[in-house]
Formats: structure tokens, C-alpha cells, sequence
């Protein structure tokens, strides 16, 4: 009788362990054929260090809250309002939160006469904004633009496609401060 419950013990402790490296195989089979790249868009509440007016030495001003991006500039003394959007999303490109995209649907955008106007052809689409080095009282901040590429999206995720550094848009940051 002990000989029978020794082999079976014996038997169920090698299934038992069988079974285990078993599913450690399978387990590690299945993250390896499922793995997929996840990209995150969080809203930008009032407290977030990206809100604010910024403004760069050549007369660039970025004004961010939690639910509108306007960009305007001034020259001569005069300020002339350029780009809007609502809908603002960002994605962090670092842990630090100190990089990444902001993302606006445009509320005013280009006409073909260079002209700024809430019925303008990309108006009610998606654009990007880069930004980099965020500090409390400084950023680089970059629109979305390269030569023969698009001005807007149809879609948030056709924006999060196609705006990236990676494609060859934002070439050129203004530094910028807070005021």
C-alpha cells in the first residue's frame, strides 16, 4: 500500500510539473506572437505644466488650456491669430513627460490664400504639435509640417500616423517661455 501511494505521488508530482513547464512554453509563446505597440493619448487638465501662454522671441504665442490650442504672432506690434483647435490630447514620448505630441482638431486653420478662417478646407480636422525640454518656464514647441506632406488629418488616429519626427515632420522648434 505505501508502494502504491509512493508512485502515485510520484506519478502526480511529474504530471504536476509537466503541466507547469508547460504552460511557462505556452505562456511564452503566446506574448511573443501577440506583442503589440500601445500609444496612449491622455486629455490635458488646467493643472498640466503644457497649459498656459508661451512665447517665443520672434513673436510666436501658444496659449493651451484644457480644451483649446491657439496660436497667434506678433509683428509690428500687431498680433495675428494663425491656427486653433479643440480637442486636445497629448501623448508622451518619455516617462519624464517632458516630450511629446499635443494634438488639436482644428477649430480655424489655413485658407489657400494664406488666410486664417474657422471654414478653411483642414477646418474640423487633426493636427499635431511637438513639443520638447517642457519645464515649468520653458519649451520647444514645433507645428507640423514637411515639404510635400500633409496639413491635417481625417482622423485622430490618422494624426497619431502621420505627424511624427519619425516621418520627417517637426524640423524646426521655436523655444519658448512662460508668461
Amino acid at each position: 500500500m505505501k508502494s502504491t501511494r509512493y508512485a502515485f505521488g510520484r506519478a502526480l508530482a511529474l504530471l504536476c510539473t509537466f503541466v507547469f513547464i508547460s504552460f511557462g512554453f505556452i505562456s511564452c509563446q503566446t506574448e511573443t506572437e501577440y506583442e503589440t505597440e500601445y500609444v496612449y493619448v491622455y486629455q490635458i487638465s488646467d493643472e498640466n505644466i503644457l497649459t498656459g501662454e508661451w512665447k517665443s522671441s520672434y513673436g510666436e504665442i501658444y496659449k493651451i488650456s484644457a480644451t483649446a490650442l491657439s496660436n497667434s504672432y506678433t509683428s509690428n506690434g500687431k498680433t495675428y491669430n494663425t491656427y486653433a483647435g479643440d480637442s486636445l490630447v497629448v501623448r508622451y514620448t518619455n516617462k519624464a513627460q517632458t516630450a511629446g505630441y499635443i494634438y488639436i482638431k482644428y477649430t480655424r486653420a489655413m485658407n489657400p490664400d494664406y488666410t486664417y478662417s474657422e471654414t478653411a478646407p483642414d477646418a474640423g480636422k487633426w493636427y499635431a504639435l511637438s513639443f520638447k525640454n517642457l519645464t515649468s518656464s520653458s519649451v520647444s514647441i514645433s507645428g507640423a509640417y514637411k515639404t510635400g506632406g500633409k496639413t491635417s488629418a481625417e482622423t485622430l488616429e490618422g494624426a497619431l500616423e502621420e505627424f511624427s519626427v519619425e516621418n520627417g515632420y517637426f524640423d524646426s522648434y521655436s523655444e519658448c517661455v512662460k508668461h
